[in-house]
């Protein structure tokens, strides 16, 4: 493929600002690398204080799991099971707890927010800043209120219109 004669060569996955992104749009290579973080955080837990695994989760798993997460995390459900799993056994690395211990306990005590809560909160801010206009530019008009179709008072003319999708791209995303 070329873009103003210059060739593009096409790569089967690239990282760009922390996220490793792949051909196809799968996260395979974003979520291994989750994986193989947990990993590491798993080898060396048993050297380490519990503020130390903290903060290593803080550095090594935390921000894969939420920066961009509007973007990637709208997935097959198999593929979000596997990044709930990879954080409760982080939760669990942290807390020092066997791996059939329960570990919503371990994420209250520590803090931490669990993988839907994240894409709920994510969700809920970026919709809020775009109820209120606080996205750039490019953003208006990204969805519609039923009242922007007709004038009609309705119970729901202040929510947000579905929109239809024909595809899995188009379905998993924001909108």
């Amino acid at each position: 493929m070329t873009i103003n004669d210059t060739l593009i060569e096409q790569v089967e996955s690239t990282k760009f600002l922390g996220i490793h992104i792949d051909q196809n749009m799968t996260w395979k290579v974003h979520i291994n690398q989750i994986a193989k973080n947990v990993g590491i955080l798993t080898r060396i837990a048993y050297l380490l204080s519990r503020t130390t695994r903290l903060n290593l989760d803080y550095t090594l798993v935390y921000p894969y799991l939420t920066y961009c997460n509007l973007v990637w995390a709208g997935i097959y459900a198999k593929r979000l099971s596997i990044l709930v799993i990879l954080q409760k056994r982080a939760v669990r690395v942290v807390a020092g707890i066997k791996k059939w211990e329960h570990s919503v306990p371990s994420f209250v005590e520590h803090g931490l927010l669990r993988f839907g809560q994240i894409r709920e909160l994510q969700i809920g801010e970026f919709f809020y800043r775009l109820e209120y206009g606080l996205l750039p530019p490019i953003f208006r008009g990204f969805r519609q209120h039923a009242s922007d179709i007709h004038s009609y008072s309705t119970r729901n003319s202040s929510a947000y219109r579905p929109v239809s999708a024909h595809t899995n791209t188009r379905r998993f995303t924001v909108k």
